[in-house]
């Protein structure tokens, strides 16, 4: 009898156990991806120019649970935010009406679409869900620092287009990435703000749920000592390629446990 009693206990924490799982995503189809090839070299350094495509899959039927961080690794790339003009937090926020587009041109290093629903914690389901495809826009911060902007309506190349929930650009805040590295590892971490992911709009009980994103990059190029320099340079490949990986987190609906998965690849190099 004891025994019966074990496997049901451990049969019903295995079920708990899925159906919490359930609740969180996959990754699957995210990557990054760089033009033109070539390795460089510390002393004779290669522009190149870094697409980044993000997926988050939930389980059939739902929507995803939201995300709270983003961790991008790239092994042999640098960036030279110090050679750029900056666009932060504080710029884009000083003039309502114009917001980003305020910043200086060069200081422009990515664009593109996203596609998510929003919609309750209490029901995660897609039905539930609104749509929401802004038009991200990534500006350089500084030598260890990028902005991120969500755009709408008449600050998108596609107002009619890029839209979100009937949210106006400057509902949400500009957020940070922070840059470092770690060997010869170029690592970008990205903190997502409550405004973008549990409280979308600062309105308690909307969470923001990713299907895609995808980043291409604007390629700024400047001057120094009569060298072209680049915002992203290549300084080595390995073998060939270029590995990375992202690190994505995300939180369960309506609590405050968060799972942490990997998606890892080499693009061409």
């Amino acid at each position: 009898m004891r025994r019966i009693v074990i496997i049901g206990t451990a049969v019903a924490m295995l079920i708990g156990a899925a159906v919490a799982y359930a609740a969180f995503n996959n990754y699957s189809g995210s990557k990054v991806s760089f033009a033109p090839k070539g390795a460089g070299s510390a002393a004779h350094p290669k522009t190149v120019n870094m697409t980044e495509t993000l997926h988050a899959n939930a389980p059939p039927g739902d929507r995803a649970a939201p995300l709270t961080k983003i961790v991008l690794k790239v092994y042999g790339v640098k960036t030279n935010g110090n050679l750029f003009p900056t666009c932060t937090d504080s710029q884009i926020e000083a003039d309502k009406a114009k917001y980003e587009q305020a910043c200086a041109k060069k200081s422009r290093i990515a664009a593109g679409p996203v596609n998510a629903l929003l919609g309750p914690g209490s029901d995660p389901s897609q039905s539930k869900g609104t749509a929401c495809n802004p038009w991200l826009k990534v500006f350089n911060g500084g030598k260890k620092t990028q902005v991120f902007f969500f755009t709408t309506t008449t600050h998108t190349p596609n107002p009619s287009k890029y839209t979100c929930a009937g949210l106006p650009t400057g509902a949400t805040a500009p957020y940070d990435g922070h840059i470092k590295y770690q060997g010869k590892n170029w690592v970008l971490t990205v903190p997502l703000p409550p405004d973008i992911s549990n409280k979308v709009a600062n309105t308690p009980g909307l969470y923001g749920s990713l299907i895609k994103e995808v980043l291409h990059p604007i390629a700024e190029s400047t001057k120094v000592k009569g060298q072209k320099r680049g915002y992203m340079e290549s300084v080595a490949c390995k073998n060939g390629k270029r590995p990375f990986s992202i690190t994505f987190t995300a939180q369960d609906y309506n609590s405050s446990n968060s799972e942490t998965q990997t998606v890892s690849g080499k693009a061409a190099c």
